[in-house]
């Protein structure tokens, strides 16, 4: 059940911006609530969706898995961000892997519900401003990957896996030198240099950043 903070969470979730209360509050009184403790899959890469996934709290991350077996992080989704909501409105499979981290919790919404209770023009709206959003932050990430140090690279990465409220990733070296495209011995030593000034800790499977503002500072805009 969607309780009052819950409420308080999603009232500019990207999904329901300008959904007048009175439907908003009718949408989620029927949407079904979960929590969980350990990462799992709400969504799986090539199978049908039948709804989406509004983030209350914690995380969701987005992975990416091609034809050779190849993994990769797409996206981490934070509190308001909605996943699945192209493949359940286009009626498509799903075109990556959804997974709730640890001390999550979403809520469902049908495809179905979505039509019946949020009006046709905003719905479309709110969509179409959801995908420029990941537009500009493909175009960025691409740019960036292109015309930027490897130390700008991964600082980028640290940034867009965190979040203030979440400062933790489980990136490894290893995964970062693929991402960024450089070497592990690369990543290691621009990760010790973040360590020594401060900016971040170095835990055991887990990068934790631990000043925002000097991470942010060494990227790009």
């Amino acid at each position: 059940m969607i309780q009052q903070s819950h409420l308080h969470l999603l009232a500019q979730a990207d999904m329901l911006v300008g959904v007048p209360t009175e439907q908003r509050k009718a949408l989620l009184a029927e949407c079904p609530v979960s929590s969980y403790h350990s990462a799992t899959p709400i969504l799986h890469q090539g199978e049908r969706a039948n709804g989406c996934f509004i983030v209350v709290r914690g995380r969701v991350e987005i992975s990416y898995i091609d034809p050779q077996g190849n993994a990769v992080i797409i996206h981490v989704a934070s509190t308001g961000e909605v996943v699945g909501e192209v493949e359940a409105l286009s009626e498509r499979p799903c075109a990556a892997t959804c997974t709730a981290l640890p001390n999550t919790t979403v809520i469902y919404c049908s495809t179905e519900a979505l039509h019946r209770h949020i009006p046709a023009r905003i719905l479309i709206t709110n969509l179409a401003a959801i995908l420029h959003d990941r537009l500009t932050r493909d175009n960025r990430l691409r740019a960036i990957g292109q015309f930027y140090s490897a130390e700008e690279r991964i600082r980028l990465y640290l940034d867009q896996f965190t979040t203030p409220d979440h400062p933790e990733t489980r990136l490894s070296q290893a995964y970062l030198a693929t991402l960024v495209g450089c070497s592990r011995q690369k990543v290691n030593r621009v990760l010790g240099d973040l360590r020594r000034d401060g900016i971040i800790a170095l835990e055991r499977n887990t990068i934790r950043v631990l000043d925002r503002a000097r991470l942010a500072a060494g990227t790009p805009e």
